[in-house]
């Protein structure tokens, strides 16, 4: 076995020391040290702590590709040969290992993509991690560790997430829209379309689906600033989603004076749009409406699958809900060409 660890507690106690450290700025560990962390072998996060201190203070926080996997190969590894070239060290597997991280909702991104930190939201949840895995067992066979990985924690689940007011959520998603030009915004969705790899050095850590609802979000505020606008997915302490909205409410809730509009999107295509998005955005608008009486709902998608449309037609007949399904570019095009979002 070449490494002895489990890398989200050892990401998080080096945060935790590198953010104690007094000569650093308290925004936790740089992109470009992750793959020191990544091929560490052992748990000792003190180690570890000092020698990307010691990178820092030989390099500052700009050091060559070849000093860090040098690093990796002659101090870490031994002199054993890495088979990965300098851009799958320093960028897929950083990349890759961000992604799987932020999935915990323990992980924040600082200075725009560049630092790793912990989320101070979560600061609570962060503590029990920490305190009861920091140790862990060694298994003789996959059965028994299958096993373990069965278990539920129930404390750990049990941990409220941080209740963040409507007034912050619009802070934060205004930051997001100051950050990002709508010709910007326009092209990331667009490309949701297309399958193209956002080469953005915030979106890429997030997934598609979460990826589509944050910039349809910020897309609505862009376009109407005088609207207001509530996605429903869990943020950050910086107001990047950790995940989709949750199954039991619509994902954007939007207000124009009298008028109520409801978001709904989703990347999904054929029968399984039909399938697992129709049936639940016609409940969604239903409570919806209680809040705003006179309210609809678009439909936000790549492509509308045929029985989609049949269904929200059957929804709009039987049950006066009206659902407007419309492609991303379609959805676009509706931005840019009126006045208001609320449009029957």
């Amino acid at each position: 076995m070449l490494n002895e660890n489990v890398p989200l507690i050892l990401l998080l106690e080096v945060i935790k020391k590198l953010n104690a450290d007094k000569d650093f700025n308290n925004t936790g560990i740089a992109k470009h040290e992750l793959p020191l962390l990544i091929y560490w072998k052992d748990k000792n996060a003190k180690k570890l702590y000092l020698r990307i201190k010691r990178l820092r203070k030989e390099h500052g926080f700009s050091p060559s590709w070849e000093t860090v996997f040098e690093i990796c190969k002659t101090e870490i590894m031994e002199g054993q040969h890495i088979k990965r070239d300098h851009k799958s060290i320093m960028v897929d597997y950083p990349d890759e290992f961000i992604r799987k991280m932020r999935l915990t909702g323990l992980i924040s991104l600082r200075g725009n993509g560049k630092f790793i930190d912990i989320n101070k939201s979560e600061k609570k949840k962060t503590e029990y991690v920490l305190k009861h895995y920091s140790k862990y067992k060694k298994y003789d066979t996959e059965e028994s560790y299958f096993d373990y990985l069965a278990q539920i924690d129930s404390n750990l689940i049990s941990f409220p997430s941080r209740d963040i007011p409507i007034i912050k959520k619009e802070k934060f998603l205004q930051k997001w829209v100051d950050y990002y030009s709508w010709s910007k915004i326009k092209l990331e969705l667009l490309q949701l379309t297309k399958k193209s790899l956002t080469q953005d050095e915030i979106l890429k850590y997030l997934s598609n689906p979460v990826r589509l609802e944050f910039l349809t979000s910020l897309a609505v505020k862009s376009k109407f600033p005088n609207t207001k606008v509530i996605p429903n997915y869990p943020i950050d302490d910086e107001g990047l989603p950790t995940s989709t909205a949750s199954g039991n409410k619509g994902d954007i809730e939007c207000f124009e004076k009298t008028n109520g509009v409801l978001i709904e999107v989703t990347m999904l295509k054929g029968s399984a749009q039909t399938k697992m998005e129709v049936w639940p955005i016609g409940r969604h608008l239903l409570e919806f409406k209680q809040k705003k009486a006179n309210s609809i709902c678009y439909f936000v998608a790549p492509s509308i699958y045929s029985d989609s449309y049949d269904q929200i037609n059957w929804l709009k007949d039987k049950k006066r809900l009206y659902i407007y399904p419309k492609k991303i570019k379609d959805f676009i095009e509706h931005l840019e060409n009126n006045r208001e979002l609320y449009v029957s």
